[in-house]
């Protein structure tokens, strides 16, 4: 089995990959709502989803996958209130078939409301177009 670091511009300065390939799985670090500026994008816990989300599609193209390759999520919250916030922004991204997930609440290092781990399944060929 090979194993592929996928890095970008987006770690903050953190020693890691934003994702490892392990043969065909990708193993995407913990990502949180950093917009452009390098700060945690206002609106709360649903802007900040959205934010991640387009995180994970730039990422998850560039190792050539998509949403629908997803098949595990790790959610981790800073309060349990925000979960129905968080649900509604989440399902957008997942209208069919939903990776399996676990949502835990945490303290977080990064100053933001979530967290999310992503790990997705797919042959590097199958290109990154959404499905």
């Amino acid at each position: 089995m090979t194993i592929e670091f996928i890095a970008g511009p987006n770690v903050e300065g953190l020693a890691i990959s934003e994702a490892v390939r392990a043969g065909d799985f990708v193993f995407l670090s913990g990502l949180a709502g950093f917009g452009p500026d390098g700060e945690i994008v206002s609106g709360g816990v649903a802007a900040e989803t959205d934010r991640i989300m387009l995180e994970v599609k730039d990422i998850l193209g560039r190792a050539g996958l998509r949403l629908s390759d997803i098949v595990k999520v790790n959610v981790h919250l800073r309060d349990a209130n925000d979960a129905d916030q968080f649900n509604a922004a989440y399902e957008k991204y997942f209208p069919e078939a939903k990776p399996a997930r676990i949502a835990i609440v945490t303290e977080l290092l990064n100053g933001g409301l979530i967290e999310l781990e992503v790990v997705a399944y797919g042959a590097k060929s199958r290109g990154g177009e959404e499905r």
